[in-house]
């Protein structure tokens, strides 16, 4: 038997298939199958309480050996069955992939078959265990699913009653009235607050996913340059602070590519700001297509843009720099003229061990100047 710590997921739409590895492992390579399974397994453990339960109850004489031994073998097997069915993907078939309703459902049904085996005095504790299954599908199963369990194990220990009438009219009715009496409260009302908590936790989990986004979206604004969503100058002077640590270190080199926008104050002028915000914009759209995942660009302050290039020489730099440079003059712009191209002018320096940012970026500027000042349109390293 296993009851089910799992239930519905939050996004039950989202089921990735099982990713290939090679050789078996317990856990599945998919995240969200490896903790299916791991609260399958944590609620199947659980599951050796009732095998303890049984094993008492033999001893003490209130169930015979023979159902004893039964039930803990139909708890194994109910186990390993779903086991099985979790660790080999056919789950993720089913609307629920943690499978919660099925997996308490079938604990509440193996729990009324070992009752019908056991006399009263191992009946009455044995009942407990129905909560024991419907808790593990609190957190995760809503009102409507816990009351239709609760509804199962009201039918099937009533049933299991009946069986045991008709087995042993002898029996005493009015404390199995009373035994059912209490489940047919009992029950119902823990669904009901198991609804409960359940909207609370699903209400939660909301409110934290919507805390999360706005704390992420937050930290981009934090680093993030507003009209072209490029990376702003803070971020890029905490990225220079990093790698200058790294090259310290390390000793390997890093370039930096200050670029700015040719005769932009004429676009501005000319064309309006709208024009010029176009401009920016387009340019930080075009710039970092085909860099690494590990270069770093962003706005440095008005039309002068910065880029970072970690494990890199002057020549790979200047590489960089001119393909940039390139493409930017080969670039249209709708809301310019046709016959109004618009092109940069690039500084590059690479670090030197032992200089500081700011001379870094001084000679980055002092190159930015040189190749303005010799026509534009061009790359210069300092």
């Amino acid at each position: 038997m296993s009851e089910v710590l799992s239930g519905p997921e939050v996004e039950p739409q989202d089921r990735p298939e099982l990713r290939r590895s090679d050789g078996f492992t317990l856990f599945p390579a998919d995240e969200r199958q490896s903790q299916r399974l791991g609260r399958f397994l944590m609620a199947g453990g659980s599951s050796l309480l009732i095998i303890l339960a049984l094993g008492l109850f033999a001893f003490l004489g209130l169930l015979p050996w023979r159902a004893a031994v039964e039930g803990a073998a139909g708890i194994v097997t109910l186990i390993a069955l779903f086991f099985v069915v979790f660790r080999s993907g056919f789950n993720l078939r089913f609307a629920d992939p943690s499978l919660s309703t099925e997996q308490v459902g079938a604990a509440i049904v193996f729990l009324a078959y070992i009752m019908y085996h056991a006399g009263p005095a191992a009946r009455s504790p044995l009942m407990l265990f129905y909560l024991v299954a419907m808790l593990f599908g609190v957190l995760r199963l809503n009102a409507k699913r816990l009351m239709a369990l609760a509804a199962v194990a009201i039918v099937a220990h009533g049933t299991v009653l009946h069986l045991t009438y008709l087995r042993n009219p002898s029996m005493d009715v009015r404390a199995a009235f009373t035994e059912f009496g209490v489940l047919l409260i009992v029950l119902p009302w823990f669904a009901v607050m198991g609804g409960y908590v359940n909207r609370l936790r699903v209400r939660l989990s909301d409110s934290n996913r919507e805390l999360r986004r706005a704390f992420d979206h937050i930290g981009e604004l934090a680093i993030r340059d507003e009209l072209t969503a490029a990376f702003n100058r803070r971020f890029l002077i905490d990225t220079l602070a990093r790698e200058r640590s790294r090259a310290e270190r390390t000793h390997e080199p890093f370039s930096i590519c200050l670029a700015d926008l040719d005769h932009f104050k004429t676009i501005n002028d000319t064309l309006g700001h709208a024009a010029g915000d176009s401009v920016l914009k387009h340019f930080a759209a075009l710039a970092p297509r085909g860099l690494r995942g590990i270069d770093t660009f962003g706005r440095f302050g008005g039309e002068e843009f910065l880029l970072v290039l970690p494990g890199t020489d002057q020549q790979g730099a200047l590489a960089v720099a001119e393909r940039v440079r390139a493409a930017t003059e080969a670039s249209v712009l709708p809301d310019l003229p046709f016959e109004r191209r618009v092109t940069i002018s690039v500084g590059v320096a690479t670090y030197v061990h032992g200089e500081e940012v700011g001379t870094l970026l001084a000679r980055a500027d002092k190159a930015l100047y040189q190749a303005k000042n010799a026509g534009r349109n061009r790359v210069i390293a300092a």
